[in-house]
């Protein structure tokens, strides 16, 4: 050390008064250090008002440099203040037998670096003292990207606004990181710091809850109707069941059509999310309720469907429900609803029955196909009883020898052929939905806003909450239009006395089969099937043919 004595701003003290204890000449193992005195960097010739202004400053001079200082040690009472190397930690486990003590593959920046400065008062200004020698000089290699430096990246408050802003609009962290870099690129960020700070923001809400309780917090803040189930032994939750209060309305206004089916991967708990769907006049989906169980027992779904049935009420019973064939799920359908039809998905079952039959084949494709395109679909499309008699019998007869084809169709899918067979589902109040397709839909829409498989509790009630609310501006959109606007093609009659009373998606139904009235033209009463009459109650071709022409409209009514 030096004995150099200086004056600044009056005052005077000795380099020499500032030893830095336990510096001495030894050997460092080497990281790539480039053996350069930084001391002058931190020489000046003038004092700070505050030591929170020294430090800063101490703090900005080495970030250009490339390397990060943070504070060691505080004496004299706040005095005199010790800053390091940020690499300057003494290593962890520097005395364990690697061989004999397992721990995790974690890393660590330390390295032992023994540059150091220090931050001291003087009579009236703080002032920085360097050591030149091995105290400033540093034995790793500098910086060369500023990603990953806490102090040389991270997200400002613009940036943070950015992020808090972007995330309420469900914006990917992807899609963040791309804004921050075009707005703020100075900040250095990392995807990892846009994923630390949603998270932050996420537990700020919490208020000192826990994720169960913040999930609670949530459903009676915005009045939520829900059930939860849990273990008596345990106090484990192991069933949700949440519905909007939108939802309910909506519900016990159209009722007729309810879709239901489990998806995966949207909790971290790994649980199965069993969405109900709705339809509206505008053929728009909205989502009932949905549950978050267990498992997928029998058991497990009518706990589900009792709480559905407590939501629509003892006196209103749906048309149809439409499912897949899970086995769990069919007998506490017609349990909890005995007078509701049940409807199994068709897309599904033709796709079970392709499977199956390409492997009863001997995994021959186009056997499998040209099975499914004629003699199944002959079975599943026949209009009437004695048309689907024909259809199962010429099956046998083409197909006897193939005992575990004929054993399959009729064991696994005859039995239930009331529930997708058409001379039976014609019959039913369904609008046209014979599949599940709309809760797939839903199942894709609800994955686009989670974005992520391992969501809590709360994060996933955040986020359905924001696809219910989507769904409900949009359906309250197409239900308005319905009543104010008119279609170019719809000012003639019939039409005359429809618009603005009924929906969009109904005058282009009853635009079809216009349509088909037409192509059948005088055959349209021996021809018509009067199929839309029972599944979407409508006029069919030989009502509108009768009201074309006698100028009538009360058959729309």
């Amino acid at each position: 050390m030096t004995d150099n004595e200086y004056n600044s701003s009056g005052n005077e003290y000795r380099q020499s008064e500032t030893s830095f204890p336990g510096f001495s000449e030894v050997d460092l193992e080497d990281y790539g250090g480039d053996g350069i005195d930084y001391s002058d960097w931190f020489k000046l010739d003038h004092g700070f008002d505050s030591d929170v202004e020294a430090i800063t400053w101490a703090k900005s001079t080495a970030i250009k440099i490339g390397f990060e200082l943070v504070i060691s040690s505080h004496k004299n009472e706040g005095k005199k203040k010790l800053l390091r190397c940020a690499r300057g930690e003494r290593y962890r486990g520097s005395f364990t037998d690697s061989d004999s003590f397992v721990r995790k593959n974690t890393k660590t920046k330390a390295c032992k670096c023994k540059f150091k400065i220090i931050v001291k008062l003087g009579k009236t200004a703080w002032f920085i003292l360097t050591d030149p020698g091995i105290s400033s000089t540093h034995n790793h290699a500098l910086a060369v990207y500023p990603e990953g430096y806490r102090q040389m990246s991270g997200l400002s408050g613009e940036a943070k606004e950015i992020v808090r802003d972007m995330s309420a609009a469900q914006a990917k962290p992807c899609s963040i990181m791309a804004a921050l870099k075009e707005k703020v690129p100075s900040d250095n960020p990392t995807i990892k710091q846009v994923y630390n700070y949603r998270e932050t923001l996420r537990k700020s809400s919490f208020e000192g809850r826990d994720v169960v309780e913040q999930f609670y917090h949530m459903a009676q803040q915005n009045d939520y109707v829900h059930w939860t189930l849990a273990e008596e032994d345990t106090g484990v939750l192991t069933h949700i069941f949440m519905a909007h209060p939108d939802s309910v309305r909506l519900l016990r206004t159209y009722y007729w059509i309810i879709g239901m089916d489990s998806t995966y991967k949207t909790n971290k708990y790994k649980l199965p999310f069993f969405e109900i769907i709705g339809m509206t006049p505008c053929n728009k989906n909205f989502i009932i309720a949905y549950a978050i169980m267990k498992d997928e027992t029998e058991g497990s779904y009518r706990w589900v469907l009792e709480r559905l049935r407590c939501l629509i009420g003892e006196h209103i019973h749906p048309s149809a429900i439409l499912t897949d064939r899970e086995l769990g799920l069919m007998r506490p359908v017609s349990e909890v609803f005995p007078r509701s039809s049940h409807l199994l998905c068709t897309w599904h079952i033709n796709k079970d029955v392709e499977d199956r039959v390409y492997r009863i084949s001997g995994k021959n494709q186009e056997f499998a196909e040209i099975f499914k395109n004629s003699t199944w679909k002959k079975i599943i499309r026949a209009p009437s009883f004695d048309q689907y008699n024909i259809a199962v019998e010429h099956f046998r007869d083409r197909f006897k020898g193939f005992p575990g084809l004929i054993q399959y169709i009729e064991g696994t899918w005859l039995g239930h052929r009331e529930k997708f067979v058409s001379c039976w589902t014609d019959l039913v109040l369904h609008f046209g939905n014979t599949t599940t397709c709309r809760v797939e839909s839903a199942h894709a829409q609800l994955k686009q806003w989670l974005n992520s498989s391992t969501g809590a509790l709360d994060t996933v009630w955040t986020n359905v909450d924001k696809v219910i609310q989507s769904q409900l501006i949009d359906i309250r959109k197409t239900l308005e239009d319905s009543r104010r606007t008119i279609g170019v093609h719809r000012r003639g009659f019939p039409f005359d006395k429809l618009s603005c009373r009924v929906s969009h998606y109904c005058l282009d139904l009853i635009s079809k089969e216009l349509r088909r009235m037409r192509e059948l033209s005088t055959d349209v009463y021996d021809r018509c099937g009067c199929v839309v009459r029972s599944t979407h109650q409508i006029p069919c071709a030989c009502e509108l043919r009768a009201v074309v022409d006698s100028g009538i409209t009360h058959h729309f009514h």
